[in-house]
């Protein structure tokens, strides 16, 4: 068998497939991030060990802005291609839905990066709404605002026309109309209105939920008929402008796609003719994430490029609008999802290894001549080939049994039992081994395999930085981020901080299907610090994260390669403070301490501290509470 290789562990981790270009494996056997998918790249485990030199420990969140700025090109590009082959007569805007990825720093560099036009933003409540309207002051700029809406919601909006946002209400229940109306003529605004159909056709994937009669937000085709009778007996039919619909996050097949657009290009038309000021067709978000790298219709991939995309989309409107002699409307996407999951990267130290394979077996047989049961193990071993290894394999699950059945009735002692569980594993794991090039394996091999994975115990919280990981079982790509011009030997599952049994990853991901273990090295482990990296979770995964056993947000760095060809670390944003977490959860942080030291004072009354180490421990208590939530080296 030829030795191995960095290219044998790009195959293996699958990166340049779910990388997008944007990351891949050096000669050194390091990951490494590029950017603007060009020769300038970073290489990541040296970008980690510098920053923990700088007093950056681990886990880090690391932003790649320059990944925003090419996600935004591409989708821009995209759709400029599809335009010019369609002869289409409008333009395409794209929109950031602020709920993706809330963070002011994404938020100001995707407000920036405007390939050909400036980014809108769509907002899908009061705190993003104040936010955005102070926020975003580029000319020429969209902003959306969805959501439930009071009356002070739709106030704010219809104010921000006055200091020159373009901002567009969007009419998602049937209840918000009166309120527009008579906000609009007591502020004396003339506002510009959407309107959101609820679509009948469901754009498939976990997100599906999103259209049909059930769906949460928009208005049935009654509902839709009637709003705009209300506007039209109020004499201000004019102000609609805007159609919208949502299908779903995440849409993995382009059929799903194509068959909304029928549907959404339909009602379109229809609109437009009522309506004749309606220019604008907003077909929301959806365009997937290819996050195993599979390129399939599975719910965690995408069968169909970018591309492809922008090209379904505007060749269905092209058409509907070409057979209804109704003048093409501008584009506009709400593709959060698509823009901004590639750009950033959980790292995270790997703190510990519980093995399930004993890695000694010489050691396994000491004290054993005397147990039957032992002894027996030990002659099956020395026995086991190829051609004997089912009736083994039966045999050993039938002593194991049996030794537990002994200890339980008083026959066996603990030691025996220890041993009887090491031959076990040891014997499984050489089994498993012994199995993996034969074509009809017995079936129980699968499950001893699934039972003997390591686990990798890791300094981050599941629920904190991947929670969708655990809430809707997402697959994002997990790797070790150095060390891959080794063979990976280990095979394991991997554990986060918390005091959960969900706190785990046994999903990984696979070209064929979804594997169980994550291939490791476990001699990188034993020599120095050993890093994995977290790649897709920059979409949803920070702002829906929780303070499961107190855990808070981690260190975040933006990085960039600026002009010089340099790294730039433009900001470094400190997690949370364990004395932050704890005011979080109505935790009074002086109240803590006060009572701290009184204990302290009650500890040297009865002898049992002396003065000088009080003050020690109190100002260790202190440190502690400025510290960081995760583990320090």
């Amino acid at each position: 068998m030829d030795s191995w290789n960095v290219e044998r562990s790009r195959e293996l981790y699958r990166v340049r497939e779910w990388g997008s270009g944007y990351f891949d494996i050096n000669a050194d056997g390091n990951v490494v991030v590029r950017p603007g998918r060009n020769g300038d790249e970073i290489d990541l485990f040296e970008l980690t060990r510098s920053l923990e030199h700088r007093g950056i420990s681990a886990p880090i969140l690391f932003r790649f802005d320059g990944i925003i700025e090419d996600r935004v090109r591409l989708l821009q590009t995209s759709f400029d291609d599809a335009i010019a082959a369609w002869g289409y007569r409008g333009v395409y805007r794209t929109a950031f839905p602020v709920k993706v990825n809330p963070l002011r720093h994404v938020v100001d560099t995707l407000r920036k990066s405007g390939y050909t036009r400036n980014i809108g933003l769509e907002v899908g409540s009061k705190p993003e709404l104040l936010a955005v309207l102070a926020l975003h002051d580029l000319p020429d700029t969209l902003l959306l605002c969805n959501g439930y809406k009071d009356a002070e919601y739709i106030e704010l909006a219809l104010t921000g026309r006055k200091i020159g946002r373009r901002s567009i209400i969007i009419v998602e229940q049937f209840y918000e109309l009166q309120y527009i109306i008579e906000a609009a003529r007591q502020l004396g605004v003339e506002p510009e209105l959407g309107i959101r159909m609820k679509p009948l056709t469901r754009g498939g994937g976990y997100w599906d939920k999103s259209a049909g009669d059930q769906a949460k937000f928009g208005l049935t085709t009654t509902e839709l008929l009637a709003a705009i009778e209300t506007l039209k007996a109020q004499g201000c039919d004019h102000w609609v402008k805007l159609l919208h619909f949502h299908v779903g996050s995440q849409i993995p097949n382009i059929n799903s796609v194509r068959r909304v657009l029928k549907e959404a290009t339909r009602m379109y038309v229809e609109v437009a003719r009522l309506c004749p000021s309606l220019c604008l067709m907003d077909v929301g978000g959806g365009l997937g994430i290819d996050y195993d790298g599979s390129k399939s219709n599975y719910e965690s991939s995408m069968n169909y490029t970018m591309d492809e995309y922008a090209d379904s989309v505007v060749g269905a409107i092209f058409e509907a609008c070409e057979r209804a002699g109704v003048p093409h409307p501008d584009i506009i996407t709400e593709s959060g999802r698509a823009v901004v999951a590639h750009h950033a990267v959980l790292v995270t130290e790997v703190i510990d290894v519980a093995s399930a394979v004993p890695p000694r077996p010489e050691e396994l047989t000491q004290g054993a001549s005397s147990n039957e049961i032992l002894v027996r193990f030990q002659e099956l071993g020395d026995e086991l080939t190829v051609k004997n290894l089912r009736e083994t394999l039966n045999e050993v699950l039938s002593l194991r049994e049996e030794m537990f059945h002994q200890f339980v009735s008083g026959q066996q002692s603990l030691q025996d039992r220890a041993r009887g569980d090491l031959m076990y594993r040891h014997l499984c794991g050489r089994m498993v081994e012994m199995s993996r090039g034969m074509k009809n394996a017995p079936e129980e091999i699968s499950k001893i395999s699934s039972d003997l994975r390591d686990t990798l115990f890791c300094n981050f919280s599941l629920f904190q930085s991947m929670l969708d990981s655990w809430a809707i079982d997402q697959l994002f790509p997990i790797m070790p981020i150095q060390k891959l011009k080794d063979e990976p030997e280990g095979r394991a599952i991997v554990a986060d901080l918390t005091c959960d049994s969900d706190g785990t990853i046994a999903r990984f991901i696979d070209s064929r299907d979804v594997r169980s273990d994550l291939p490791y090295n476990r001699g990188a482990f034993e020599s120095s610090s050993y890093y994995l990296g977290v790649f897709l979770v920059g979409a949803y995964q920070e702002i829906l994260g929780g303070l499961h056993n107190l855990f808070g947000d981690t260190n975040a760095v933006h990085v960039r390669i600026g002009e010089d060809k340099e790294i730039d670390i433009c900001e470094v944003v400190r997690g949370d403070t364990i004395r932050e977490v704890l005011s979080y959860v109505e935790y009074d942080v002086a109240d803590l301490e006060e009572m701290y030291r009184r204990s302290l004072e009650r500890a040297i009354k009865l002898n049992e501290i002396k003065p000088d180490e009080s003050a020690h421990l109190l100002r260790r208590y202190r440190d502690a509470l400025a510290g960081y939530t995760y583990l320090v080296k």
